[in-house]
């Protein structure tokens, strides 16, 4: 039942929800089956982040008290169950999904992928073989005997291993137990084996090693032998989740229980109880510590399960090139004459490389300022910043140190920026810099001219080719005065309750000015209803968690106001509840690219306004972190977002719509039988854009006008 007196799904459902939706895609015999071994791997990714954030936090809120539980409206023992359930549920469908489906489905297009079963004995020989050569030097093979009572850190996180029970053949009264490594950081998990009639094999390479374990241990006979896997830990993320008054709370009364956050192993399915406890002893660890899984862990490596043939994959995009911004041309005086904007994928990244070499070699520019919430070995934008400091620029980067990113690689190219000249500013807590921001300070004779970029993803993203982000490049004054208001700002590394005010105009930070400009917004829509006037909201975004603003689209619904909200992830918005969000379309996408934009759409009485930002609405980005919504200005590309957007709410092929209790519901097609995929029309609409021909491809949309010509 419902609880109409808080009318909020709960967010670790609606995780699940997502995850489920994740398994449609695998399931779904239209999508190419290397795709669907990805989503599976998606699948596995977000489950196990789940059981790293969300479940500790769970099983913490069972030791707080019962008032600051009722003023959060929830109930750990009984969500506990419901989320066990379902995950058993989940986990039971992919194993299914993987065994019964593309197991056999790769065999049909001449791939046997040994899963569960027995080598013929030609390639049994060739496993010996390649064991000995390529294997055998990285196996780590440890006892456990003698290890007891003692907290024992030697399983590295997200490493995959075996757990053996033995016995010595000359003393056979005594069980030994030991560990050994699966070496998949070495060597590729997905073993090709030799091609027999035609038809190529593939195996794990855990199946290699356990095949091969007599050899490991010789002088003892096997007994047991069961994989197992050390999920890494993370602080509890209590107050990313929840105001500082109640975090407090919480904390004293889990330092008052002497709660120690669990540690999570996951077990191959069917480990014997005994086994278990005499691992628990020697760990120091708890017996319900131990989560059975599959016989295979560590799914998320099925993304690089080798392709065989051209039709495992989609067919290629090839990238568009972006006519304004053309290469010849400066790019700072193009975009003196106007904005322009990337939708990427789609748009190659082209320009977004060259905005920041330009800078780094432009005589007149003096100072550049970026947001890097992760930098990355391959990132194009490390060796541009580099090289604008041993330029002479002064150069100012932010860098986001979290848990869940690999520090130990920020740090390393940290210090290498640092070395060149580069000034570092690590993120600090409540400061935590997510917009993907970045500004240019060119000197002229009138003074300085001002150039910036604002996204809704990660630069270390961008040159995958695998999330859907838009990029904007400006040198609109009102803009970038603000971002350079916000870049003084983060520079003082002061957190953000010390500061009352600050005067941004037209960007939107959050833990200052968002939360309130967005229920102006959504105030201004419920008026306007309420005075007879068209009314409408639409909303995409990733994450929509945040109660307050919840709230805010439940009002505008019962006022008249027409709200559309798609989302990728999790969603706490109930829909079609009678009074209260019968007037609210939810929808879910999840496709061929990762989703990452966040578009904002308000009628305004028609005049349109559109919005962009980096973050999700969650208390999270709100309250925690840095993150800028911006207006589209420009009314050529404000044309081009309302297109996108339009494309992405009538979507009936991948986006499925949500009902009351968060299942995932295919979406019909439209009377006329058209059949509308948002990610395949959006590419074509960025062909059209840059083809200046209309005729090129005919957009199907819900009735509005078309992208008319850019104003020269």
């Amino acid at each position: 039942m419902i609880d109409v007196s808080h009318p909020y799904f709960d967010t670790n459902l609606s995780w699940l929800s997502y995850n489920y939706r994740l398994l449609m895609e695998a399931k779904d015999e239209s999508v190419p089956l290397k795709e669907r071994l990805r989503f599976l791997a998606q699948y596995s990714n977000q489950m196990d982040e789940f059981f790293r954030v969300r479940f500790p936090m769970l099983l913490a809120m069972k030791e707080v008290s019962s008032d600051i539980l009722e003023k959060l409206n929830i109930y750990p023992e009984p969500l506990l169950e419901h989320i066990l359930e379902t995950v058993d549920n989940q986990l039971g469908k992919f194993d299914d999904l993987l065994s019964t489906q593309l197991v056999p489905a790769l065999k049909s297009q001449g791939t046997h992928f040994y899963f569960k079963e027995q080598y013929l004995p030609e390639h049994a020989e060739f496993v010996k073989r390649f064991f000995v050569d390529k294997v055998f030097r990285y196996i780590q093979p440890i006892f456990l005997n003698g290890r007891r009572g003692s907290k024992i850190t030697f399983f590295e996180p997200n490493h995959l291993y075996f757990i053996l029970r033995l016995i010595r053949r000359s003393e056979p009264g005594e069980i030994w137990y030991a560990y050994v490594n699966i070496p998949a950081k070495q060597i590729k998990r997905f073993v090709e084996l030799p091609t027999l009639e035609g038809v190529k094999y593939l195996t794990f390479l855990d199946d290699v090693v356990k095949l091969n374990l007599p050899m490991v241990f010789p002088g003892y006979e096997i007994l047991d032998c069961f994989a197992i896997r050390a999920e890494r830990q993370t602080e509890l993320a209590i107050d990313d989740e929840y105001p500082l008054s109640l975090v407090q709370k919480i904390n004293r009364q889990l330092e008052k229980k002497n709660f120690i956050q669990p540690h999570q192993y996951f077990c191959e399915m069917g480990m014997p109880n005994e086994m278990k406890e005499a691992l628990s002893e020697r760990l120091g660890i708890l017996p319900t510590e131990f989560y059975e899984r599959g016989r295979y862990l560590f799914y998320q490596q099925l993304a690089e399960f080798p392709v065989t043939s051209k039709k495992m994959e989609y067919a290629p995009q090839k990238a568009v090139p972006h006519v304004e911004l053309k290469e010849g041309e400066s790019l700072f005086e193009t975009l003196n004459k106007g904005d322009q904007l990337l939708h990427l994928p789609y748009h190659s990244i082209d320009p977004v490389v060259r905005f920041f070499n330009e800078a780094a070699i432009d005589p007149y520019v003096r100072e550049i300022y970026v947001s890097l919430y992760k930098i990355s070995a391959d990132s194009f934008l490390i060796n541009s910043l580099i090289s604008a400091a041993r330029n002479g620029k002064r150069v100012v980067t932010f860098v986001e140190l979290n848990a869940k990113l690999d520090i130990q690689e920020n740090l390393q190219w940290a210090r290498k920026m640092k070395d060149a000249g580069v000034k570092i500013i690590f993120s600090l807590p409540g400061l935590k810099v997510h917009a993907k921001i970045a500004l240019i300070k060119r000197k002229v004779k009138k003074g300085w001219d001002r150039y910036a970029y604002l996204g809704t993803g990660g630069f270390y993203r961008l040159t995958s080719r695998e999330f859907v982000d838009h990029a904007l490049l400006t040198s609109n004054r009102e803009l970038t005065n603000d971002l350079e208001l916000l870049f003084g700002y983060l520079g003082t590394r002061e957190e953000p309750k010390k500061y009352k005010y600050l005067p941004f105009n037209y960007l939107h930070v959050s833990q200052f000015s968002m939360v309130k400009k967005i229920i102006e917004l959504i105030d201004r829509e419920i008026a306007n209803s309420k005075s007879g006037l068209k009314a409408i909201i639409s909303i995409k975004i990733n994450q929509l968690q945040d109660q307050t603003l919840i709230s805010k689209l439940y009002q505008a619904g019962r006022a008249g106001v027409k709200v559309n909200v798609m989302i990728n992830d999790s969603c706490c918005l109930i829909p079609d509840l009678p009074t209260i969000s019968d007037n609210i379309r939810v929808t879910r996408l999840v496709d061929r690219y990762l989703e990452n934009t966040r578009i904002f759409y308000f009628y305004n009485r028609g005049k349109e306004d559109v919005y962009q930002s980096s973050g999700d609405w969650t208390y999270r980005n709100f309250h925690r972190r840095i993150d800028v919504l911006y207006p589209i200005l420009d009314e050529y590309l404000k044309s081009q977002i309302k297109q996108v957007l339009d494309n992405y709410l009538n979507d009936n092929q991948k986006a499925v719509k949500l009902d009351t209790y968060q299942n995932n519901l295919l979406c019909s097609e439209t009377e006329s039988g058209v059949k509308i995929r948002a990610q395949e029309v959006n590419y074509r609409l960025t062909e059209r854009i840059e083809h200046r021909t209309p005729t090129l491809f005919s957009l199907v949309t819900s009735g509005d006008k078309p992208i008319p010509e850019p104003i020269n």
